[in-house]
């Protein structure tokens, strides 16, 4: 019999130290030494992707006998992951829907098609773009000069940032910006110790690192710009036009347009239907615990586990899908 979805509390309470401190304590099986050791990606620790890859490899743990999976960060984030389920030294990560896509199909950055299926569709994220308030900023077109973070050498943030954010608004990243390439909590620190301008991460509404930066620092949010809206569109139309609510984060009183697209989840083709299957039935009947570890995850749900899902899904988890009466 599958757990049903816990409390907070017992969140806390059964994962140790709990999501805030990361802590990982009783993800493990007292029969570990038995078991299937699987591995699933996710991103830095300061975005939303690691809390949720450790509370749902804890539900998979629970619930589907014989397997251990470690939640884990990933540094180079969707394309680290999809490379690393590729050449199975990962079995589940999570991924962009549009990197995801081209890992699949062999699309550049990658060189050759991936290895690669999805499991489902969770839910939206968003280009964040954060300012200093004293930089007086209210526009991108005004981050000309300034120093302004991008995400890591080789990430879908970095790629996508100077491939179609600033690239659509009218901005060379390497000749109109000074920019940085280094990870999402160093962004944050770096922000907060004034030490540069402005950073725009691809994140979950609400994450961890944009509430610490907005609670220590004053920042505003950056807008796309109408007129680039539709030209990120054409060039890429993985992407949608979405909006941060007014209120997301401290001294945010407006909603503010982002471009965004979906946070999906992928797997080896080379698990098993079996559990696949258990693993896919864990997690949704297991959601609110899951959201206990991040907000964003309140907007996943069985009904839009293929909006957004680039590839075919895994067979395991298509026949729990189907069961439920939810098909592409």
């Amino acid at each position: 019999m599958f757990k049903k979805d816990l409390t907070r509390r017992q969140f806390v309470k059964t994962a140790g130290a709990g999501i805030a401190a990361l802590g990982m304590m009783g993800q493990i099986p007292s029969l570990a030494w038995a078991a299937k050791n699987y591995t699933f990606g996710s991103a830095s620790a300061a975005g939303s992707w690691y809390p949720l890859a450790v509370a749902m490899a804890k539900v998979i743990n629970d619930n589907v006998p014989g397997y251990n999976v470690t939640g884990v960060t990933t540094p180079g984030a969707s394309r680290e992951n999809i490379l690393r389920i590729d050449r199975k030294e990962m079995e589940i990560g999570w991924s962009s829907a549009n990197i995801l896509y081209k890992g699949y199909n062999g699309l550049k950055p990658f060189k050759a098609k991936q290895k690669v299926t999805g499991w489902f569709a969770a839910y939206p994220g968003l280009f964040t773009i954060a300012v200093r308030k004293g930089s007086g900023i209210t526009d991108i077109s005004q981050l000309k000069g300034k120093k302004v973070a991008l995400g890591t050498p080789g990430s879908q943030t970095m790629m996508d940032n100077v491939n179609l954010i600033f690239k659509n608004c009218g901005l060379n990243a390497d000749k109109d910006l000074k920019p940085e390439y280094i990870r999402f909590p160093d962004a944050v620190q770096k922000m907060i110790d004034g030490h540069i301008d402005a950073c725009s991460y691809f994140m979950g509404i609400g994450v961890p690192g944009y509430v610490q930066l907005a609670d220590s620092t004053d920042v505003v949010f950056l807008p796309i710009p109408a007129a680039a809206q539709p030209k990120i569109l054409k060039q890429d139309p993985a992407y949608f036009i979405g909006e941060i609510p007014a209120g997301t984060y401290k001294g945010q009183d407006k909603a503010v347009a982002a471009a965004g697209m979906a946070y999906t989840v992928a797997c080896g083709p080379f698990l098993s239907d079996e559990f696949m299957y258990n693993a896919t039935k864990a997690v949704f009947e297991n959601l609110s615990f899951i959201a206990s570890a991040s907000a964003n995850f309140k907007r996943t749900s069985l009904a839009n586990v293929y909006k957004g899902m680039p590839i075919p899904v895994h067979p395991g988890a298509a026949k729990y899908f189907k069961e439920k009466g939810i098909t592409p």
